[in-house]
């Protein structure tokens, strides 16, 4: 699956060369947050908690009109989350640290003048979950220590009591874990065209159509990514090759 995925940010490239003309590559950075959208109905004291990442990408445009444009931003994107256990449990946690090779595929809908424009996205992407990490706080139960009026042994009974730390990279499951993600993406931004640069601001949604789980067990609840992203870039516009005239003689 990922040599698939792989592959098709390489068809992206070579399609993106032939008329080198009427396209712009630039870079693009920012911040997200991600949900985790789930029912937590069936665990007490339990809930998921949405986490900050970030992501970067390389913008690759095709200008169809003035006011439309075609866009493809293979990315690498964070997608992380917490669950989190309130009221008995308060203190254990865990954070999920998601890393994942992402490509929007999008329309570009543009509008107003004639450097400063707003414009609208709306498209689909795929991903492919490439790596994680998990970190948090875990209940231990086998604490045998009493308390001490000795403060070191005193602090060493209160962490065994409410829990014990780890992090540590995510050991996938192929049996439970689906590593592709389907889904589909809106956003808004404003642009402003300097010369052949184009600088532009963008807010951006991805909601997940896929289960982040495979179909492994009976009565499953699906669990599906939310996330919001905040990004800056710019993209360079090539300039364009001038029309071969034809002559009669």
């Amino acid at each position: 699956m990922k040599n698939k995925f792989t592959g098709l940010i390489f068809l992206m490239w070579v399609f993106a060369l032939p008329g080198y003309a009427q396209w712009s590559v630039g870079i693009e950075g920012g911040y997200n947050q991600n949900a985790l959208y789930t029912n937590v109905g069936a665990l007490s004291f339990t809930k998921y908690v949405p986490q900050n990442g970030f992501s970067v990408g390389i913008p690759v445009q095709y200008k169809v009109k003035d006011w439309f444009s075609i866009q493809a931003d293979p990315q690498f994107i964070q997608k992380n989350y917490e669950l989190k256990r309130t009221q008995f449990f308060e203190g254990i946690y865990q954070k999920n640290i998601n890393s994942y090779v992402q490509l929007p595929l999008m329309g570009r809908f543009t509008f107003g003048g004639e450097k400063l424009k707003g414009f609208l996205n709306l498209g689909g992407y795929a991903s492919y979950w490439s790596m994680g990490r998990i970190k948090g706080v875990q209940a231990n139960i086998f604490s045998d220590i009493e308390s001490s009026s000795d403060t070191q042994e005193y602090d060493r009974y209160l962490e065994l009591k409410n829990g014990y730390s780890y992090n540590e990279p995510y050991t996938f499951d192929e049996r439970k874990d689906n590593r592709l993600e389907l889904g589909w993406l809106t956003g808004v931004g404003v642009s402003y065209q300097y010369k052949k640069y184009q600088f532009f601001v963008e807010g951006r949604y991805y909601q997940s159509i896929t289960d982040q789980q495979k179909n492994y067990m009976i009565n499953q609840i699906p669990r599906y990514n939310q996330t919001y992203t905040a990004q800056i870039g710019c993209l360079y516009q090539f300039a364009k090759k001038p029309k071969k005239s034809t002559s009669s003689n």
